[in-house]
C-alpha cells in the first residue's frame, strides 16, 4: 500500500540531501587569489586551468587576477594580496636580491618567444646598428630579449642602436610601418599584424641557444613553507590546464578567445601553434640556466648578482614530486 504524498517528498528529500552535499563540497574549497600580467600568449597557463575547472578539481576556489606590469603584481604578493603569482622575466631575482624571499617554484615558458621584425629594406641582424629599435618599455620582458637578440649579432644595445619606448604591440607595429623605428621584438598576436603589412622577419628568437625565465609561478618560501599542500595543489592544476590545452586544440581556442576577449581564427591559432603547441615545457621544472642568464644580465646594475647561485632562487621539489608521482605522464597518455 502506498502513502499518500510519497512522490513528492521522496524527491524534496532527495533535492534536499544534494542541495546539503554540494553546499558542503563548496565549503570545503579552499579560497586563493592568483594574480598574472596581462592576458597574452605566454601568461595562459593560469587561465587555461581556470577555465578547465582543474583548481576545484584540487579543492581550491581560485580568484584570477590579471595586474599588467610585473611590478605591480610582485607588489600585491609581497604585501600578501596575492600569496602565488604568475611571473617572468627578472622581478622575482630582482626582489631576491634586494631582500625579499621571494622563489621560482614553475617555468611554463623558458625560450624567447619573440620574433625580431623589421621594416622592409633591413635585409638582416647585423644591418641595424646605427638604426633606431622600438620596444614596448625598458626594462620589460621585450627590452630583455632584444638586448639578448642584439648581443647575439655583435651589435650592443647602449653605443651601436638607438632604443626607444614604443607603448604597447600595436603602437610599435605602426611605429615601424611610420619609419619611427626599424625593428622591434613582438611576440603573437602582434606577429600576425607585422606579417599583414609586410614588415620583414629577421629572427626567430626562440631558435636561439638560450633558456630564460620567460614565465611561470612565484611565490615567497614563507608561504611556500607553511601552505605547502596548497602550492602543490596550485601546481598540479596549472599543469593539469597546460596539457589539456596541448593536447585539445578546441578546448584551448575555446579558452583563449574568452580571456583574448577576440574571436579573430587567426590571431588564436597564431598563439596556438607558436606558443601553447610548441613551447609550454611540460613539466615546468624551474629554468636555473634560464635563472643564471637573467642573473648575468643584472650584473652591472645590481653588482649582488655576480656570483649568486641559481639555486637560490628557485626551488623545483614540488614539480619534481608531481612529475615522480605519475600525475603527468598519466595526463599525457
Amino acid at each position: 500500500m502506498r502513502l499518500p504524498g510519497v512522490k513528492i517528498v521522496f524527491p524534496l528529500a532527495l533535492s534536499l540531501m544534494l542541495f546539503t552535499v554540494a553546499l558542503a563540497q563548496e565549503k570545503k574549497l579552499e579560497k586563493l587569489r592568483v594574480g598574472g600580467g596581462s592576458a597574452s600568449a605566454t601568461q595562459l597557463t593560469m587561465w587555461l586551468a581556470k577555465e578547465g575547472g582543474y583548481y576545484e578539481k584540487q579543492g581550491l576556489n581560485v580568484e584570477a587576477i590579471s595586474i599588467p606590469g610585473s611590478s605591480l603584481v610582485l607588489q600585491a604578493m609581497l604585501a600578501g594580496e596575492l600569496p602565488i603569482i604568475q611571473l617572468g622575466g627578472a622581478a622575482s631575482i630582482q626582489a631576491n636580491l634586494a631582500g625579499a624571499d621571494t622563489v621560482i617554484v614553475a617555468t611554463i615558458v623558458r625560450k624567447f618567444l619573440f620574433w625580431i621584425y623589421g621594416r622592409p629594406e633591413i635585409g638582416r641582424m647585423e644591418d641595424l646598428k646605427g638604426k633606431v629599435f622600438g620596444t614596448t618599455r625598458f626594462g620589460s620582458l621585450s627590452d630583455l630579449a632584444s638586448r639578448f637578440a642584439l648581443r647575439s649579432y655583435g651589435i650592443d644595445p647602449e653605443r651601436d642602436i638607438t632604443m626607444v619606448q614604443t607603448g604597447g604591440p600595436a603602437e610599435t607595429v605602426a611605429a615601424m610601418m611610420t619609419g619611427k623605428v626599424q625593428a622591434a621584438a613582438l611576440s603573437p598576436p602582434a606577429t600576425l599584424q607585422a606579417k599583414k603589412v609586410k614588415l620583414k622577419e629577421l629572427l626567430d628568437m626562440s631558435k636561439l641557444d638560450a633558456e630564460y625565465h620567460i614565465n611561470g609561478v612565484v611565490t615567497t618560501r614563507r608561504f611556500l613553507r607553511s601552505n605547502e599542500d596548497t602550492v602543490r595543489r596550485f601546481l598540479r592544476a596549472y599543469i593539469e590546464g597546460a596539457v589539456r590545452a596541448q593536447k585539445d586544440k578546441s578546448f584551448a581556442l575555446k579558452a583563449m578567445a574568452k580571456i583574448f576577449r577576440t574571436d579573430d581564427r587567426e590571431v588564436l591559432e597564431e598563439s596556438y601553434d607558436m606558443i601553447v603547441k610548441t613551447n609550454f615545457a611540460i613539466p615546468p621544472y624551474p629554468s636555473l640556466p634560464g635563472i643564471a642568464s637573467l642573473l648575468q644580465g643584472l650584473e652591472k646594475s645590481n653588482p649582488k648578482a655576480k656570483g649568486a647561485k641559481p639555486e637560490d632562487f628557485a626551488d623545483g621539489r614540488l614539480v619534481r614530486e608531481i612529475e615522480q608521482s605519475g600525475f603527468i605522464k598519466n595526463l599525457q597518455q
